[in-house]
């Protein structure tokens, strides 16, 4: 975009400086707009899953509540306690809001990519860790303890699980060799635009904690204790209201998306799909934007799913999950992933595997017998594990059904 506006004669910084507000102007716009049509899509799904009717009296099919709560929110009083820290209470909102809007900045749109950022993971990674900068930012600032409850609860929860996150996505780029989210997309390309990662054990093992550790980055169902209403109100948003509290709920929205993209960008293969080469040009170019949004919508319906489903979990489960069940089992699948590079790419260094099976594969063929011996020894690391690791946990909770409370307050389970 910069440079078609300095064609048309404008200085190269002015270009820049026009492209890059137009660009996070569609951001904004497009991420308000798509925030309404989720909140509606979320709202109309859990209904239908619990036997409700869900909106449906504003605008056919209640397509118009969301508007209609819009200009509702705007119009609210922007309430500020009195013995807030008002900047803080202010920046609060902001932070969260710009952290989520960053991460859109290397996300690819199927073939698109605003930016190729040589180190994208690390850029996605480190805007993310923002969130938990404004969400304590908020509960401190409140001069609420509720909110300080709520926000200590968050980034208790986000650093936890940030450890398995970060960790889900080393054998992506093990196995890419590359931090860049376009060369993840490009080495998911084989069989046909069909070759996505998820279809290997490590990437179906590193999709799943990946997604589940995501799920509580975002404050999603089982992990929306930072927000659990029944127990501090409304967590660290408790003292916010009107347009501070709607742009809580816009960055936490915006931030589920970003999760989505990035997924369908690690595991799914991004825009890759049946016909995208076939077609090429304007037009593969297009159906691969039309397959990076029906992974991304796809999985923004398990989020929904989840939600309207699982209970939510109590603060000690939760931070068990993360440090007893998803911590171990990434360090395995980082194992595994060493393994599948190594049986795949590894030539000079091990010459008796070349005399067996053949030189590694490469971009115009596949060794099938390196590529069959690298599926059975993950796949058999990877369910390895997971099997062991879901009978002690089944061990150490059966454990504790038999606990008192008593013996848990004294330490004696």
């Amino acid at each position: 975009m910069a440079d078609a506006l300095t064609q048309l004669g404008f200085a190269s910084w002015l270009s820049v400086l026009i492209a890059s507000i137009i660009k996070v102007t569609l951001i904004l716009v497009g991420g308000s707009v798509g925030m309404m049509f989720l909140t509606w899509y979320e709202r109309r799904s859990i209904s239908y899953m619990q036997d409700r009717r869900g909106p449906n009296r504003v605008g056919p099919q209640g397509l118009l509540q969301p508007i209609s709560e819009a200009i509702k929110t705007m119009t609210k009083e922007d309430a500020t306690p009195r013995d807030a820290d008002k900047i803080v209470h202010f920046l609060a909102p902001v932070v969260m809001l710009g952290a989520t809007v960053l991460s859109f900045a290397v996300i690819p749109w199927g073939r698109m990519f605003p930016v190729d950022l040589n180190a994208a993971v690390l850029f996605v990674i480190a805007t993310g860790g923002l969130h938990s900068i404004g969400m304590m930012m908020a509960g401190w600032g409140s001069n609420n303890k509720f909110a300080l409850l709520g926000g200590m609860r968050g980034v208790a929860q986000l650093i936890s699980y940030e450890i398995p996150q970060v960790m889900a996505i080393i054998p992506v780029v093990l196995m890419t060799g590359s931090m860049s989210l376009q060369k993840i997309v490009e080495a998911q390309n084989d069989f046909a635009g069909l070759g996505w990662y998820v279809f290997s054990p490590v990437g179906l093992l590193g999709f799943a904690l990946f997604f589940t550790a995501s799920l509580a980055e975002g404050e999603r169902t089982p992990f929306d204790i930072p927000e659990a209403d029944s127990e501090i109100i409304a967590g660290y948003m408790t003292e916010y209201s009107g347009m501070k509290f709607a742009v809580f709920y816009l960055s936490n929205y915006m931030s589920n998306l970003a999760v989505c993209f990035v997924t369908a960008t690690l595991y799914l293969g991004g825009g890759n799909g049946p016909g995208v080469d076939a077609l090429g040009g304007i037009a593969g170019g297009l159906l691969s934007l039309v397959y990076f949004l029906l992974k991304s919508f796809a999985l923004f319906f398990v989020m929904v799913l989840i939600r309207a489903t699982v209970p939510r979990l109590r603060v000690d489960q939760l931070m068990s999950f993360a440090w007893k069940f998803l911590l171990p089992l990434v360090l395995v699948n980082i194992l595994s992933a060493s393994f599948w590079v190594a049986l795949l790419r590894w030539d000079q260094q091990w010459p008796q595997l070349t005399q067996w099976f053949g030189a590694p594969s490469t971009a115009d063929a596949t060794n099938w017998g390196r590529l069959a011996i690298a599926v059975g020894l993950t796949l058999l690391i990877n369910a390895g594990a997971v099997a062991l690791i879901m009978r002690l946990t089944n061990r150490n909770v059966q454990k504790h059904l038999y606990t008192t409370d008593e013996e848990l307050a004294l330490g004696l389970s």
